[in-house]
């Protein structure tokens, strides 16, 4: 084999790893998971791996595109790298710095190896009809009424909506809405034949289907605006007008059917203006106002990667009691876990990459007379693309899509395919690769590969030993489980507070001697998840109770009273303080914190709860099972205590 033909083998081989990576992170639930983002980060790495060594087979390759766009993302990724070094807790950092890194390797992958004609047709059709199969999952969810993804079953609040493979239907929606735009300006402007024209077709009309059931109101009004965008730049050529305006019509005609016959898109668009509900626009908002809170703490270099998730339960709003790990808006998220130097380099990144697009788009008008040309499936790309592009931006102000790995994937693919257009414009963004270039580019990048790599074994071998730990027969077993997890991923502090949890359990069944051995173990545990997540209410909480039980008061007060500091609305943190006050005594400090969490008599209704109690907007089982236990055993108790001493 010859170095030309190795050499076509390796760009094919980067080809297929790509999509295999794009296909496989859509279809496993968006890879949010720590085990398919781990699958991701070898089908990324290998493809980084294939692209060195095209670099040094084949020696008339001695250039690589470098536009300014890539040159913003390296800052970032330097700037990334400083805050990451900084961080409070390294495990959460880690995991996004990480994340970050293979979203640029896979930019830059796509950049220099994906630019020829047919491997962009190639990624646009495979992109599409996995966006159908998808579309195709999500509209038989609704109709069949499946409350399961795979095998997961999907969370209470999203039954009734269309969420394909995801597990959110907005990030469901988020993702149609990149591709619907693509599919769109091929089938209206591409030089395609009439058949793959016509199957486009259909594929759109099931892409918008998909974000239809969705239920996603920020989806749809971002789709709704970059199809707009779609139509009007088409509109604005004679040829094309009559296929804007009947386009626009039977839009409007199928999103018109749509709303009127579909009773839980009514109710989507109800509870946007109804306070209490799981929709209201409103808890949103406070969401918004709590992160601008968090931000107010560091608001140069911010909070750090990943970090708002630790930091928001200081600020949390009463009625928000579940756990938002994200801000729901991709910009605010931006600023408060980098700061504004973060959120500079990311606008820089975003004018580099805007003014790319315009230097894409004036060279695919000027190299034809009309978008019908043979050359216009540059135009068609060039659109759609940028208008899926567009879609993700606007939905990004009400969601947290970028952080899904699936469609930050497919954004950072269809950018990669973008700013290659630009070599087509211009001679300058081309970078001579000699000796020591491409030196310092292979061990870089091959570095980085390696570290994915070796990264995402740590992760498979750690959530084996995690599951293993879910299905131990017993407490042993489950110790030895946690420990080979943690002695695999050191620095996982829900790992350490998960062996603190069960050990403080064990105690509850075991004797005088070994229950204060094991609420020891315990507390030890606790300690070391507290050191690696200073801002952990729960382990503080759980310290505070397991140094009660070892009969240290004072010490344990001080635990809750840091727990409550960390997160002073959170149901779980009042209800400990709650049993803490109880079992010293306080009975009237813990009546009143007990009430927090669960109104005195029983709610008469859903509403009444979500009035009176921190469960407020909860779907999750352990709230209500928290709330009944409290107004069926503490409560009481309490009341016939305070009875007593009067």
């Amino acid at each position: 084999m010859n170095r030309r033909t190795l050499d076509s083998f390796c760009e094919r081989g980067i080809v297929w790893l790509v999509l295999a990576a794009l296909v496989f992170s859509a279809l496993a639930t968006g890879a949010v998971r720590a085990l398919e983002f781990a699958v991701v980060e070898w089908l990324v790495a290998g493809a980084a791996l294939l692209w060195m060594v095209r670099l040094w087979l084949e020696p008339r390759r001695n250039r690589l595109l470098f536009p300014p766009v890539g040159v913003c993302l390296l800052l970032f990724l330097a700037y990334a790298l400083f805050h990451y070094t900084q961080a409070d807790v390294e495990y959460t950092a880690r995991g996004e710095v990480l994340r970050l890194l293979v979203y640029a390797l896979l930019f830059f992958v796509v950049l220099n190896n994906l630019h020829k004609s047919e491997w962009t047709q190639l990624t646009l059709y495979v992109l599409v009809f996995t966006g159908v199969a998808i579309a195709l999952y999500g509209i038989v969810q609704v109709i069949a009424g499946l409350d399961h993804v795979w095998h997961f079953t999907r969370p209470e609040q999203y039954r009734g909506r269309g969420s394909g493979t995801f597990i959110n239907p907005n990030h469901f929606a988020g993702y149609l809405g990149m591709l619907l735009p693509l599919c769109l300006a091929s089938v209206l402007t591409g030089r395609i034949s009439q058949p793959m024209r016509i199957l486009l077709g259909y594929s759109a009309l099931l892409l918008l289907g998909g974000v239809a059931v969705s239920m996603s109101r920020g989806g749809w009004v971002s789709t709704t605006l970059t199809l707009g965008a779609v139509i009007g730049v088409l509109g604005w050529r004679k040829q094309f007008r009559m296929r804007g305006i009947l386009l626009t019509c039977l839009a409007l005609g199928l999103a018109g059917g749509f709303l009127l016959n579909s009773k839980i898109a009514q109710k989507r668009l109800r509870d946007a203006n109804t306070p209490g509900t799981a929709g209201h626009v409103g808890s949103r908002i406070e969401l918004w106002g709590a992160a601008a809170k968090v931000w107010q703490e560091e608001k140069l270099l911010g909070v750090g990667p990943g970090h708002f998730d630790h930091r928001f339960p200081a600020h949390r709003p009463e009625r928000l009691q579940s756990r938002p790990v994200r801000v729901h808006n991709d910009y605010l998220n931006t600023l408060v876990d980098w700061g504004l130097a973060g959120m500079l380099l990311a606008g820089l990144m975003l004018g580099t990459m805007i003014s790319g697009i315009v230097r894409s788009w004036k060279y695919s008008q000027r190299t034809s007379s009309s978008l019908s040309a043979k050359t216009s499936n540059r135009s068609a790309f060039v659109l759609g693309s940028t208008a899926g592009l567009g879609s993700i931006a606007l939905h990004s102000f009400t969601d947290f899509n970028l952080h899904i790995p699936s469609n930050a994937m497919l954004a950072a693919t269809l950018a990669g395919l973008l700013a290659a257009y630009i070599r087509f414009a211009t001679e300058r963004y081309w970078v001579a690769v000699r000796l020591p270039m491409r030196l310092a580019v292979t061990a870089v990048v091959g570095g980085v590969s390696i570290l994915l790599m070796s990264q995402a074994l740590g992760q498979a071998r750690e959530i084996a030993r995690l599951n293993a730990s879910q299905e131990a027969g017993t407490f042993d077993e489950q110790v030895t489980e946690l420990e080979q997890a943690i002695a695999v991923e050191p620095n996982n502090f829900e790992t350490a507070a998960l062996l603190g949890e069960v050990h403080r359990r064990r105690a509850g069944d075991a004797g005088a001697a070994t229950r204060r051995v094991e609420l020891k173990k315990a507390a030890g545990w606790l300690n070391r998840a507290i050191a690696l997540n200073p801002y952990d209410a729960y382990s503080h909480a759980r310290l505070g109770m397991t140094l009660a039980q070892l009969g240290q008061a004072e010490k344990a007060g001080e635990y809750l009273a840091k727990a409550e500091q960390l997160d002073p609305n959170g149901y779980l943190t009042v209800a400990n303080v709650g049993w803490h006050k109880m079992h010293i005594g306080e009975y009237a400090e813990a009546k009143r914190y007990f009430e927090r969490v669960s109104p005195l008599d029983d709610p008469a209704t859903e509403e009444d709860e979500r009035k009176n109690g921190l469960v407020a907007d909860r779907s999750e089982q352990i709230a209500k099972d928290l709330a009944r236990h409290i107004r069926e055993s503490y409560l009481p108790y309490i009341r016939g205590q305070l009875e007593n001493r009067e």
